[in-house]
């Protein structure tokens, strides 16, 4: 109990010094859980939806890995240029087109282009969210910023989960790739 107690004095003293690193802390605790949704649910949906064997999931996986990467490298040279914010808004509104294709176009080419574009966003989101928190922390406090970024990842780790639950309940499963099926 003590523990939390200390956790939530944390919070106050952030707060009161600063506002937006709060708000950074929790905005961004949603989007990296549905950053780590994508590659949480990416197989399901290339399995279920798309018909992808397991060595083709496990293939796709591998692509979507070095996607990332590739997305972070860039999106590490872009953030050197216009910060991590404009990373950030720049990578989950990549993320957000990428995703909306993908529910008007069928076929596994379309999960291929439009999975490894949202990964492609995914890397930069998540290596431009530590270098923004980075910026925002005080000299000497790092680890404490940084255990109050993993504890709010943490906190909303439901979410991801939670959302797909309810899509697939309130619109039900596609299989097949056919939305008809």
């Amino acid at each position: 109990m003590a523990s939390y107690r200390d956790l939530f004095r944390t919070i106050a003293r952030v707060w009161r010094r600063s506002p937006a690193t709060v708000y950074f802390l929790l905005s961004s605790a949603i989007f990296r859980d549905g950053l780590a949704g994508i590659f949480t649910f990416g197989g399901v949906l290339a399995a279920g939806t798309f018909g992808f064997s397991m060595s083709e999931v496990i293939i796709f996986a591998v692509v979507a890995n070095i996607a990332a990467a590739l997305g972070a490298i860039v999106g590490g040279k872009f953030d050197d240029a216009a910060g991590p914010r404009a990373v950030i808004v720049v990578s989950l509104l990549g993320i957000m087109v990428a995703g909306s294709v993908l529910l008007y176009w069928e076929g596994s080419t379309a999960f291929w282009v439009c999975g490894l574009a949202l990964c492609l966003f995914v890397g930069p989101a998540q290596a431009a969210s530590r270098t923004y928190l980075g910026r925002l922390t005080p000299s000497g406090r790092d680890g404490e910023m940084y255990g109050l970024y993993a504890t709010t990842g943490r906190a909303v780790s439901f979410l991801a989960p939670l959302m797909f639950g309810i899509f697939v309940t309130a619109f039900g499963a596609r299989s097949g790739a056919s939305w008809g099926s």
